[in-house]
């Protein structure tokens, strides 16, 4: 809402003009235009540009461009409240990994998945061991059942890198 143009800063020589009402007024010359909302004891605002508009032919509305500015920010405070940010935690991991570091790291995974996090699960395998996908898709397969019912796979492991493999993992609802 930020820079728009209103009054006598409104450049353009002729505007499709809306009330404050909604209602169209038509096509009217700038002067037209703010003296009509002089009348009415608005501001004129410039809401599209012609050189923004599809049919070349500008926009502005009468209204009150304190209160315009006022409801717009309430929006903005209103859906930046609403939003929902979610956090990607990781988990990274060899393919030789010990059961207990494993159960370890699920219980861990579960508990960010339960927050609302969703957890990125990573096996780094250097070497001869990266060409052993059986081990790889084993460990990935022990952690999956080790979190349980509690996460789903969003995205299945993949080769992202010839040493790394990734999946993501989030709360199953």
């Amino acid at each position: 809402m930020q820079n728009k143009l209103i009054n006598q800063q409104i450049r353009e020589n002729s505007m499709l003009v809306i009330d404050e009402s909604g209602q169209k007024l038509g096509i009217l010359s700038r002067n037209e235009a703010l003296r009509e909302a002089e009348k009415r004891g608005y501001d004129l605002v410039l809401i599209v540009p012609s050189n923004q508009s599809k049919n070349n032919q500008a926009i502005a509305k009468i209204t009150d461009y304190g209160k315009m500015l006022y409801e717009q920010k309430v929006k903005e405070r209103l859906s930046k409240k609403n939003q929902t940010i979610t956090k990607v935690k990781e988990i990274k991991v060899r393919p030789q990994i010990a059961e207990n570091d494993l159960r370890w790291m699920a219980k861990n995974a579960t508990n960010w998945l339960n927050d609302g996090n969703q957890v990125k699960f990573k096996i780094k395998a250097y070497g001869r061991i990266g060409f052993k996908l059986e081990l790889i898709e084993e460990t990935y397969n022990k952690f999956l059942n080790l979190i349980g019912e509690i996460g789903k796979v969003q995205i299945p492991l993949k080769k992202v890198t010839p040493v790394l493999y990734e999946a993501i993992i989030v709360k199953n609802k």
